[in-house]
């Protein structure tokens, strides 16, 4: 069996690809006890490091999973990913590059068709699956913890640090998965002042 943290998100939560919503929810519960802490099995494979990063790729897992349009995003990345292992195994290196090549304009087509052009924690989920990279990767390559890029694709803007940082994580996080970095920048940042000065509002209303 190849290493979890090589697994893609279905080989993770041990589940079929058209598995239900309750199957993703029950196997979430289940793979994820025999990785956390108290787990007796646990001790003698895995340093407490491992076991947190491995928990994080479950938790992970669970989430694209859940949600219905990060999970079609994923299996239209699962179905290219393996389009082009075919193609390179067979030495057609052509038909490899051109099935990247295309990929890549898929995605600009998306971000063109999409009616809403704003670019919200939601939105930056789907095409970095579009994109074919992990969250892991992201925070591997910007040193951004998973803690922060995952409040920020969950818009937990409350648990984010101040804006000057979120901004500098926001453009780190598009350059990595290849989409303008000022435009996400931008449209994200919107967002996180607009709900920051709501929740500064209501705190103040609320002591009056």
């Amino acid at each position: 069996m190849r290493e979890l943290l090589d697994q893609d998100h279905y080989e993770i939560l041990e589940i079929r690809r058209d598995a239900s919503e309750q199957q993703i929810d029950r196997a979430h519960r289940v793979v994820r006890s025999a990785y956390e802490a108290d787990s007796m099995a646990l001790y003698s494979v895995y340093e407490k490091g491992d076991a947190e990063v491995i928990l994080e790729r479950i938790d992970e897992a669970h989430r694209v999973l859940s949600d219905e349009v990060s999970r079609a995003a994923y299996d239209r990345y699962l179905h290219e990913k393996e389009g082009i292992a075919v193609a390179s195994a067979t030495g057609d290196a052509s038909v490899e590059s051109s099935d990247r090549r295309l990929a890549v304009q898929d995605l600009v087509d998306e971000f063109d068709a999409e009616e809403a052009t704003e670019f919200d924690g939601s939105r930056l989920r789907r095409v970095r699956l579009r994109a074919g990279v992990e969250l892991d990767q992201i925070a591997e390559i910007t040193k951004v913890s998973m803690t922060n890029l995952r409040n920020i694709e969950d818009e937990n803007f409350e648990d984010l640090p101040a804006s000057v940082y979120v901004r500098g994580f926001v453009v780190a996080y598009a350059e990595t998965i290849g989409i303008d970095p000022d435009r996400v920048a931008q449209d994200y940042m919107v967002r996180v002042e607009t709900s920051r000065a709501a929740q500064g509002r209501s705190r103040f209303l609320g002591r009056r």
